[in-house]
């Protein structure tokens, strides 16, 4: 038998197919690069942000308003910048305490703590069902009142 019509036994479905190309494939493969760069990224300057706030912390000296400093050695440029010292700065914010506040108020009487601590409406979806089978709502009421709402999100999947 000539080797030629052994060649010629294969059967085409057998015969690889190519794969179609689509534009989208690159873009998505930079993205997701990207994103895992991000991620990895993000992690290690937090570390690093961690051990120089703890070295800022334990060795720096503080202003008049409780910020710390570390004056660097020698300038750092990085970029368009040049960094000649690491703050590790105090922010103070007024927040209620709502257990002192509770305490206090109804201390000096109903009207007062209501003043403080006015009722706030809520819909209770369950008790629209509720409703509903009583008869008080029908199903028109709860089609004006329960609309859909459409939101995307972009994610690429993995195995």
């Amino acid at each position: 038998m000539p080797e030629e019509h052994l060649e010629s036994t294969a059967s085409p479905e057998t015969e690889p197919r190519p794969v179609p190309f689509d534009p989208v494939i690159p873009t998505f493969r930079e993205w997701a690069t990207l994103k895992a760069q991000q991620t990895e990224l993000t992690s290690r300057m937090n570390k690093l942000r961690d051990k120089v706030t703890a070295a800022v912390q334990a060795r720096g000296y503080a202003d008049h308003k409780g910020s710390q400093y570390i004056d660097l050695p020698f300038p750092i440029p990085v970029g368009d910048s040049e960094y000649i010292r690491i703050k590790r700065e105090r922010r103070v914010s007024i927040v209620a305490d709502l257990d002192a506040a509770e305490r206090i108020t109804k201390g000096r009487g109903q009207q007062i703590y209501r003043r403080a601590f006015p009722p706030v409406p809520t819909l209770d979806a369950d008790e629209l069902y509720v409703l509903l089978q009583e008869g008080e709502l029908t199903e028109e009421d709860m089609d004006q009142i329960m609309v859909q709402k459409e939101t995307w999100a972009f994610r690429g999947l993995t195995t």
